[in-house]
């Protein structure tokens, strides 16, 4: 399988950018909605390094038994949120192969 067509299509729908965008609106939403800080307090957001690390092409419902099911194939962009040197966890991101967000999720360490 060719990677790079994978790459194109990530840099063609922005996928960096959009993601990183997605975690600080799943932050702030979370913080509004709640009234509470995401992260415990003594973590500073402004000093959270957010680099894109992975982006895997997933065939939806290999089996009937999947966990996750959309309908169709997918693609997941994975943000690891590390705040000084601890690892607090992976925002992902959900695509579809049209380039639109069809699903973002957060996994804490």
């Amino acid at each position: 399988m060719d990677t790079k067509q994978l790459r194109k299509w990530a840099e063609k729908y922005d996928v960096e950018k959009k993601t990183i965008e997605g975690f600080w609106y799943y932050i702030n939403s979370f913080e509004k909605e709640e009234g509470e800080p995401f992260f415990d307090g003594n973590i500073d957001k402004s000093q959270l390094n957010l680099t894109l690390n992975n982006i895997g092409l997933f065939i939806d419902a290999w089996s009937k038994d999947s966990y996750r099911q959309y309908g169709y194939d997918y693609i997941i962009s994975y943000l690891p949120v590390i705040h000084k040197e601890d690892h607090l966890g992976t925002y992902k991101m959900f695509f579809n192969l049209n380039g639109e967000i069809c699903d973002d999720s957060f996994s804490p360490f």
